[in-house]
């Protein structure tokens, strides 16, 4: 080392080795270092105790405001040592690349490289509110169902497309909208207030359902507006064990959602 630096750290002769004062200055800074070691591995082992540090959510934006918002600040006052970031937004993210810690995704999980926790299937319905129905009626047919007042939601790949299958029979709808939103909240609320039939997911409206005021239309095929079955899930980055943050990060949320999920809806 002596050598490497180019300056003498010790005094030697056959009685003893001496530090000099440059020697005394590194035995410090390597002392300094050792005992920032021992915090380090303090720190971490009373993290592995209970969850701290800074901690990033991912969610699209209306499942985030509708089931995640509401139990931010009790996971806040659980963890008070957990510093949390929640981001919604409904375009795609790379939790890699953004250093998303929790990804909630709704998709088919194939080939997607990433861990996670199954929350739910979702299943679709046609509703309207009981103020709409009792105005213009409910549909029973196809036919029927494009002469109403519809309202879509309108994404980065252009308005949804409203699909029926009924065995091997599929029929693909562009709904012709009365109201079209990038905000499935706006349109939401806008079909409580009797402006029109939606298609969208159980999490999205069950709740409003079991309250009456959104009502299920029933047509004799099954509805979706995606091609392909898609299930929610929270995903995490790395390795197969998530680490004690996303644990309880996640065992949190799945206790308050429950199973099945509180906002499932069971057709009467």
């Amino acid at each position: 080392m002596e050598h490497s630096l180019g300056i003498q750290l010790f005094y030697r002769n056959t009685r003893a080795v001496i530090a000099t004062d440059e020697g005394r200055l590194y035995a410090d800074a390597f002392r300094n270092i050792l005992r920032q070691l021992d915090d380090t591995k303090t720190l971490i082992g009373e993290r592995r105790q209970a969850p701290g540090g800074h901690f990033r959510l991912n969610a699209p934006i209306s499942f985030g405001l509708r089931h995640l918002s509401p139990w931010i600040s009790e996971l806040s006052q659980r963890y008070p040592a957990l510093t949390i970031e929640l981001n919604l937004t409904d375009t795609f993210v790379d939790p890699l690349a953004d250093s998303t810690d929790l990804l909630y995704r709704i998709s088919s999980m194939k080939d997607s490289g990433f861990h996670g926790r199954f929350i739910s299937d979702q299943t679709y319905y046609l509703v309207a509110s009981p103020e709409y129905i009792e105005k213009y009626g409910a549909p029973a047919t196809l036919e029927d169902l494009s002469k109403h007042r519809l309202l879509a939601y309108k994404g980065v790949m252009g308005t949804q497309r409203w699909l029926f299958t009924r065995g091997e029979e599929r029929v693909q709808m562009p709904p012709e909208t009365r109201i079209v939103s990038d905000n499935a909240e706006l349109l939401t609320r806008a079909a409580e207030d009797g402006a029109g039939i939606i298609l969208f997911p159980d999490w999205q409206i069950g709740e409003l359902m079991k309250q009456k005021k959104l009502v299920e239309i029933k047509i004799d095929f099954d509805v979706s507006t995606v091609a392909s079955e898609k299930s929610i899930y929270m995903l995490y980055p790395g390795g197969k064990y998530p680490s004690l943050n996303t644990r309880a990060v996640i065992d949190f949320f799945l206790d308050k959602f429950g199973t099945p999920p509180y906002w499932k809806y069971t057709p009467v």
